[in-house]
């Protein structure tokens, strides 16, 4: 585009020229033959002198414009066009964005005021724009009682720090700045803001629940950087990858991983014997769920927790009329407010969590509110892990005894005792493989428990036994 200026009667008066005018026009008419110029003929070797050339006169013409938006600022240019501020009539004239257009207005107030120096670099095409824009920033985030010498310290540095670094190396720089010029001061500094920052980080905690769909719950956490940090020391040696069966990579995703280390470490803080405590009570969730579909894997149990008040409650409903018309009220079961669960997570859940199986009946009467020996004791899971030799007992898996969960070869709803010949000790990874995926584990005639996979896994089904090699004691 070639742009014409307008040398003739103006601003100054009939037939008045400004000197300024009469340059530019001479850069315009040096413009076009430098645009019209073909590049395709320039040799490779003289391509990186030409750029640099064309980074000097941008350089060099951005500071005329951000002189020019100075003076027009001092002058009040904008009465004339009746624009808010000089921000607003520079975008009229340039058609730049709001942002920019006050940002330029902001840089050309320093480069006249205070960063003089940057001023004269810029004009002699030493900086870019960007770079100038850069080093303003840095000095504009200083503390407001720092005095000037040190800032014109700061200054010198960051515009010797240009000649090495591109804009963004050197705002990192500038981020770091104070810390540089002043590193005592700005320690101090730094420690209080980190403090304030700290102190809101604590006080704007929080924690929700959101609702459950499709099965899945959800949990929304803002915390302060020492949490998040914790949590994920915590969830890192439990989220490592793990095979899915002998042999087999683990093919969860990073997310899934962690997502169910987070699952883990909840199930390993509510089985701790120094878990917390409500008026006593060990936290702690009941599910429903009728006896028949409970043995058969049938249907669906609901999760309720005795620590909250949305807990099952009676509900009577008119079954018939007698032969007089009245009606007659029956208890058929429980209303239930809480999520539904499967009928195969509400047997794994009952292997070894501190949840409390409520089976009832076919008439909603409770038959069993959990068996004080349905859990394995300490004592036996230690004999679990001295037999099976402290770490998961599912092939090619290393997950540590203490991060286990013990299970029920036969299931304790269908009548399988808890002791030593009918459990085994799995992590919650392969627990959930044994309900969900097929494969099954009994016990050998030697006292080992085996594992079946299924046909999909290996069509002969053959048994597989954790070797000498997978068992270190």
């Amino acid at each position: 585009m070639v742009m014409d200026i307008d040398t003739g009667a103006g601003s100054g008066g009939a037939g008045f020229a400004h000197p300024l005018l009469a340059w530019l026009a001479g850069v315009g008419e040096q413009l076009d033959g430098a645009v019209e110029c073909p590049t395709l003929s320039l040799p490779l070797d003289q391509y990186e002198g030409a750029m640099r050339q064309i980074a000097v006169c941008e350089a060099r013409l951005a500071s005329l414009r951000l002189s020019l938006t100075r003076q027009a600022e001092l002058n009040e240019v904008k009465k004339l066009t009746g624009a808010a501020n000089t921000a607003g009539w520079v975008r009229q004239v340039t058609r730049m964005g709001r942002r920019e257009a006050s940002v330029s207005v902001r840089l050309a107030k320093a480069l006249d005021q205070m960063l003089r120096s940057t001023g004269e670099a810029l004009s002699d095409g030493e900086i870019s724009l960007g770079q100038a824009q850069v080093i303003e920033r840095a000095i504009r985030r200083l503390p407001n009682d720092v005095d000037a010498d040190v800032k014109a310290e700061a200054e010198a540095f960051l515009l010797d720090s240009a000649q090495a670094l591109d804009t963004d190396e050197l705002d990192k720089a500038g981020k770091h700045l104070y810390e540089v010029i002043a590193p005592e001061d700005a320690e101090r500094r730094i420690g209080k803001q980190l403090e304030e920052q700290e102190r809101r980080a604590r006080e704007n905690r929080t924690l929700s629940f959101g609702p459950v769909r499709d099965g899945m719950g959800t949990v929304f956490l803002r915390a302060d950087l020492p949490t998040p940090a914790i949590l994920q020391a915590l969830l890192d040696p439990l989220a490592r990858p793990r095979p899915s069966g002998p042999g087999g990579p683990d093919l969860r995703s990073s997310e899934r991983r962690q997502a169910d280390a987070f699952a883990e470490l909840v199930a390993l803080a509510q089985a701790a014997v120094d878990a917390p405590t409500r008026g006593g009570t060990r936290p702690r969730l009941t599910v429903t769920m009728n006896h028949d579909n409970l043995a058969n894997k049938l249907g669906y149990g609901t999760l309720n927790s005795v620590l909250t008040d949305f807990g099952p409650a009676h509900l009577h409903v008119k079954t018939h009329s007698d032969e007089d018309g009245s009606g007659r009220q029956e208890m058929i079961g429980y209303r239930i407010t809480g999520p539904p669960l499967s009928a195969t997570l509400v047997r794994q859940l009952a292997c070894d969590a501190e949840i409390i199986p409520m089976v009832l009946g076919g008439d909603g009467a409770v038959l069993d509110l959990g068996r004080g020996t349905r859990l394995f004791t300490s004592s036996q899971r230690h004999a679990l892990a001295e037999r099976d030799g402290y770490f998961c007992h599912f092939p090619d898996c290393r997950r540590p005894e203490k991060w286990t969960e013990a299970h029920h070869i036969r299931h304790w709803v269908d009548g399988g005792a808890t002791d030593l010949n009918n459990g085994v000790l799995l992590c919650q990874h392969h627990h959930t493989v044994i309900h969900t995926k097929g494969w099954t584990v009994r016990m050998s005639g030697d006292g080992h428990p085996e594992y079946t996979p299924p046909p999909w896994v290996d069509r002969h089904q053959n048994p597989i036994r954790p070797n000498d090699t997978t068992i270190r004691r």
